[in-house]
C-alpha cells in the first residue's frame, strides 16, 4: 500500500513536469512505470485521459490523503484525551484512596488513644480502690494489734517461728557413747565424770547443742538431739527404752547410753526467782563414769547486755551414782533476775544382765509438772535460745547461744 502511494504520487509530479510537447522517451519512460505498477491497459487509459479527468483523479487521491491524514490525527487526539482522562482519573483515585487512608490512621489512632486513656483511668481507679482497701486493712490491724513503742514482741514472733504461744520446747538426744561400740564418736572417760562435776557439765551442753570443735571424736548420738515439748497440762516429758546389746566389750554397759535434755529458762522480772523441778530416770554405777546428775548454767551477764555474756558458771543441783531403774527426785533452782539459765539433766542407761552373748538395758529420763509446778509469773521458756541450741548454728563455745 505504501509503494503504491508513493508511485501514485511520483506519477502525479511526473504528470505535472510533462506537456503536450513532451519527447516520446518520456512517455515511454512514464508509461513503463505505470505498466509496472498498475499493468498495461491501465497505462493506455492514463495516455488516453484527458487533462481534466487526470485532474480529478490526482484530486480524488490527494482527497483520500487528506481524509488519511484527518483520521489519523483524529485518532491521535482521542488517543491522548483518553489518556489524559485515564491519568486524571488515576490521580483522583489517588487522591481520594490516600485521604481515606488517612482520615481512617486519624480516626483509628483517636480511637486508640481514647481507648488507652479510658484502660489507664480504670487500672487507676482499680489500683486507688487495692490500695484504700489495703489501708483500711492496715487500719483495722493497727487498731486491734496496737503495738507499744520499743516493744520487741514482732521480734520475739518473727524468731519463735512454729512455736506456738504457750508450749514448752526444749532439747532432748540420746548420746551412744560406748553403748554402741563400733564406729566414730565413742565417749568413755576422754571428757570427765559427768554426774556431779560442774568443771565437765559444760561438756554435755556442748555435745548436746552442737557447739564444740569436735569432728568424729565424742559426738556420736544414738539419737540426735531433737525439739520436743513438755505435753499436758502439767508439763510432762517421759522418755523409756528397754533394750539388748550384743555383747562385745563390757564398755557397752559401763559407758552406756547418756539421756541428755537441756531447758532454757528466762526470768523477766527484776528479782530472784526460786522454783522446785520434778525429774527421775535411769541410772548405773560401775566405771564410775555414769550415774544421774541435774545441773545449771547461769551466764556471767543479763538478757539486756547478752552481747557481753562471755561465760557460765556451772551448779550441780542433785547427783546419784547408784544402780536403779527409776529414780525420781527433785532440785530447788534459782533463776536470777533478767537472766536466761540453763536447766541440763543427765542420766543413764541401767544395766539389768547379760545372757545369751547380750546386755539387757535401760534408759529412762523424764521431767513432770513443771508447767503447773515449776513454772510462774515471770517466768518462761526461752524460745530464742531453744532454737539456737536445736539449730546448731556452728558455735565453738556453748556460752554463743546466749550472745
Amino acid at each position: 500500500m505504501t509503494i503504491a502511494k508513493e508511485a501514485v504520487y511520483a506519477l502525479h509530479q511526473r504528470l505535472k513536469d510533462l506537456s503536450i510537447n513532451a519527447p516520446a522517451d518520456q512517455l515511454a519512460y512514464l508509461a513503463k512505470a505505470l505498466e509496472s505498477i498498475a499493468g498495461q491497459s491501465t497505462v493506455y487509459d492514463i495516455v488516453s485521459m484527458s487533462d481534466e479527468k487526470l485532474q480529478a483523479l490526482l484530486d480524488a487521491a490527494t482527497a483520500h490523503l487528506a481524509s488519511l491524514n484527518t483520521t489519523k490525527t483524529t485518532a491521535l487526539s482521542a488517543i491522548d484525551t483518553a489518556k489524559t482522562t485515564s491519568i486524571d482519573a488515576i490521580t483522583t483515585t489517588k487522591t481520594t484512596s490516600l485521604t481515606a487512608l488517612q482520615t481512617a490512621t486519624t480516626t483509628n489512632l483517636s480511637l486508640l488513644d481514647t481507648r488507652k486513656d479510658s484502660n489507664i483511668a480504670s487500672i487507676n481507679s482499680t489500683g486507688q480502690t487495692q490500695v484504700q482497701a489495703l489501708n483500711t486493712l492496715v487500719s483495722n490491724f493497727s487498731s486491734i494489734n496496737d503495738v507499744p513503742a520499743n516493744s520487741t514482741i514482732m521480734t520475739e514472733v518473727r524468731n519463735r517461728n512454729m512455736i506456738e504461744t504457750g508450749s514448752l520446747p526444749f532439747i532432748f538426744g540420746v548420746l551412744s557413747r560406748a553403748n554402741d561400740y563400733w564406729g566414730y564418736g565413742d565417749l568413755t572417760s576422754q571428757l570427765g565424770v559427768w554426774y556431779n562435776n560442774v568443771t565437765n557439765a559444760d561438756n554435755m551442753l556442748q555435745l548436746l547443742a552442737g557447739a564444740h570443735a569436735q569432728t568424729t571424736n565424742y559426738a556420736g548420738f544414738y539419737k540426735p538431739p531433737q525439739l520436743y515439748f513438755l505435753q499436758g497440762l502439767a508439763g510432762n516429758f517421759i522418755y523409756k527404752e528397754m533394750y539388748t546389746k550384743y555383747a562385745v566389750s563390757t564398755n557397752e554397759y559401763t559407758y552406756p547410753y547418756a539421756g541428755l535434755g537441756v531447758l532454757f529458762i528466762k526470768n523477766t522480772t527484776a528479782a530472784d526467782i526460786t522454783r522446785t523441778l520434778s525429774f527421775g530416770g535411769s541410772t548405773y554405777w560401775s566405771s564410775g563414769y555414769e550415774g544421774m546428775g541435774l545441773f545449771l548454767a547461769n551466764p556471767n551477764n543479763t538478757n539486756a547486755n547478752k552481747s557481753s555474756i562471755s561465760a557460765l558458771t556451772w551448779t550441780n543441783l542433785y547427783n546419784n551414782a547408784t544402780s536403779n531403774a527409776n529414780l525420781a527426785g527433785t532440785a530447788s533452782i534459782t533463776i536470777p533476775a533478767g537472766k536466761t539459765v540453763a536447766i541440763l539433766f543427765y542420766t543413764s542407761a541401767y544395766y539389768y544382765t547379760g545372757i545369751s552373748s547380750y546386755y539387757a538395758q535401760f534408759l529412762h529420763w523424764y521431767i513432770y509438772s513443771f508447767r503447773n509446778g515449776f513454772l510462774t509469773t515471770g517466768l518462761e521458756v526461752d524460745i530464742d535460745r531453744t532454737l539456737r541450741a536445736w539449730q546448731c548454728r556452728g558455735y565453738q563455745y556453748s556460752y554463743e547461744i546466749w550472745k
